[in-house]
């Protein structure tokens, strides 16, 4: 995809390249209330731990290059939620924020959480493909929200610590692919003795360990994804996938494979401990080496990593749909030019470069990877996401009327990760009986969203959410 520099956009390619814009005389948006001469100063809150000592830097600089004062704040995505919605609640959302409370695009615009994004042209051609899909990141073809990274990638590969495997005498180089096998190196590092788990999980953690379990499932063969089955847009949470995946996960903590204490961690807080060696095995996502490195930045050479775990190993293909926004401009900021600066600082050839050295989610273009600054564990990852990921099936972008559907849902609770902890817990006994429960709830609220979509004159139905066409192992495409 195009690219464009920092000195190209500041030099006067970009619509602010003049506002750094306003600030030098005070004189940010309407409502600022700063007087002549006063600085403008900036808010950036994200939940990217991999990317926190990059975005630090990074506003340090655009603070400078803009001629603002940006605060950067990194809040953990277990405390994020709650403290957008009470920033929200007071009319205090920071001026530039990633967006985790699980309200979709429509809604949080419907609510006032955001302000337009008006890019210049130079910035929207350096965009990926998909940048601009109704109901994504635009509405009514106005942009609310940057993507950043590829639609390719999981949340559930497995890495591991290189010397705890080693010592287990495991090949380091050979990592498992199927629940047996994955079993049976925990099995061996038990066995080794020594004071590591085999193996820690962010049970505490319930957003992680639904798109965790969301993942194993698909890869396990089922044909859809966060419980609806593409073909026929019927949810189905008890599926043999899901199941099977849970039940995994607790046989493997019945059989003490799991550190205990597992079920009040948090992410940051498994990846911390996991870094400092109390455990062999770690399951977690692309961003898992960027952030091990921001908190035990010696641990970085020792990691490894395998692909998404299969029930018999067999090749991988999981699914994702167009990559969806990562960064907002608060509906509330009284500095929407100064944001929007920040927000286009995020579509050059440096950020980018910056972004996947970062080791979090990799960028949209994932050749990028191979000549960044990262470790050869992320490169791998970064090839595995390449071959085994396709373009899912989207009811939004074909009825752009979806969006009036996902403006009137709610969220939807307890959902999958709350059941994985229940269930590895004790408290939830019957595992398919709440998942069957899970598909009656998902129902429901969708049927309940259509319907007040269709009263209010939108053109959907629950059709909409059927793909008959739509082929396992290919990319989805849509009809012409």
């Amino acid at each position: 995809m195009p690219q464009i520099s920092r000195r190209s956009l500041l030099a006067g390619g970009g619509a602010l390249a003049g506002t750094s814009l306003l600030t030098a005389c005070g004189g940010g948006s309407g409502g600022s209330g700063a007087g002549p001469g006063a600085p403008v100063s900036l808010r950036w809150w994200d939940h990217f731990s991999a990317l926190q000592k990059f975005h630090r830097d990074w506003a340090a600089t655009e603070s400078t290059d803009l001629g603002v004062s940006i605060e950067y704040t990194y809040n953990d995505v277990s405390k994020s939620t709650e403290a957008l919605q009470l920033a929200n609640q007071s009319k205090q959302l920071p001026d530039v924020y990633s967006n985790v409370v699980g309200l979709p695009l429509p809604a949080l615009v419907a609510e006032g959480w955001l302000h337009e994004i008006v890019l210049s042209e130079e910035a929207r051609a350096a965009l990926p493909e998909g940048a601009y899909t109704e109901g994504i990141t635009t509405i009514d073809g106005k942009l609310y929200g940057l993507p950043l990274f590829s639609y390719q990638q999981y949340a559930a590969a497995h890495w591991f610590n290189v010397d705890l495997v080693t010592a287990a005498g495991l090949d380091p180089d050979d990592p498992p692919a199927s629940y047996d096998d994955f079993r049976a190196n925990l099995q061996k590092v038990k066995a080794a003795g020594g004071d590591a788990a085999p193996m820690v999980l962010a049970l505490g953690g319930v957003a992680r360990m639904r798109e965790q379990i969301d993942d194993l499932a698909q890869a396990a063969g089922f044909p859809g994804f966060q419980g609806m089955k593409y073909a026929t847009g019927e949810y189905a949470y008890d599926d043999d996938t899901y199941v099977d995946a849970i039940e995994f996960w607790k046989e493997l903590n019945d059989s003490g494979l799991i550190l205990p204490g597992s079920g009040s961690l948090t992410v940051a807080d498994a990846r911390t401990r996991w870094a400092s060696g109390v455990a062999a095995y770690f399951p977690d996502g692309p961003w898992c080496a960027g952030g091990a490195r921001n908190v035990v930045p010696e641990f970085v050479d020792k990691m490894g990593v395998g692909p998404i775990l299969t029930p018999d190993g067999r090749p991988v293909v999981t699914y994702r749909g167009t990559p969806a926004a990562q960064f907002f401009i608060a509906g509330n900021t009284a500095h929407p030019e100064e944001a929007t600066a920040v927000i286009e600082s995020m579509t050059t050839t440096e950020y980018q470069k910056g972004l996947a050295s970062g080791m979090d989610q990799p960028p949209s273009d994932l050749s990028v990877v191979e000549s960044a600054d990262v470790i050869e564990p992320y490169k791998q990852l970064a090839v595995w996401f390449a071959e085994s990921v396709r373009r899912a099936p989207e009811p939004i972008v074909r009825n752009p009327a979806v969006a009036q559907v996902q403006a009137a849902q709610k969220p939807v609770s307890p959902h999958l990760g709350d059941i994985v902890q229940g269930y590895l817990g004790g408290d939830v006994t019957d595992l398919r009986a709440a998942l069957r429960d899970l598909n009656g709830r998902f129902d429901a609220d969708l049927d309940a969203a259509i319907a007040t979509a269709a009263a209010a004159g939108a053109a959907v139905t629950r059709q909409d959410y059927a793909f008959p066409e739509w082929v396992p192992g290919q990319d989805w495409t849509r009809p012409a």
